[in-house]
């Protein structure tokens, strides 16, 4: 039975590090869904929703030798089929300026 899971990686930036993750969960036979990944100063963080046929054990074994040939950090939630969809309204907010403490808090 399929199951979606939430992938947290983070690790120093590197190039492949996309293409390696992606590359094994599509050998697995995985379904990627939702996806967020930037760069933070000189390391990479990913957050993937991911749909697998299988339990949380065995993808973890899929992604140890990616994580460990890439030094990458990952940790594994099981989440809630259906939630992989965009709620509405469906906002993104930008702000721009010079850095100074508070600005998240204040915005949010």
């Amino acid at each position: 039975m399929k199951s979606w899971y939430m992938l947290s990686i983070v690790g120093k930036d590197q190039p492949g590090i996309v293409a390696q993750v992606s590359g094994e969960l599509l050998r697995a036979g995985a379904n990627l869904g939702e996806a967020s990944m930037t760069r933070l100063g000189g390391s990479f963080a990913i957050m993937l929703m991911v749909e697998y046929d299988g339990a949380m054990a065995p993808l973890n074994d899929l992604l140890a030798p990616v994580m460990q040939r890439l030094n990458l950090h990952l940790h594994i939630d099981a989440i809630e089929a259906g939630l992989h969809h965009p709620l509405e309204p469906d906002v993104c907010i930008t702000v721009f300026g010079a850095d100074r403490t508070g600005i998240v808090a204040q915005v949010t």
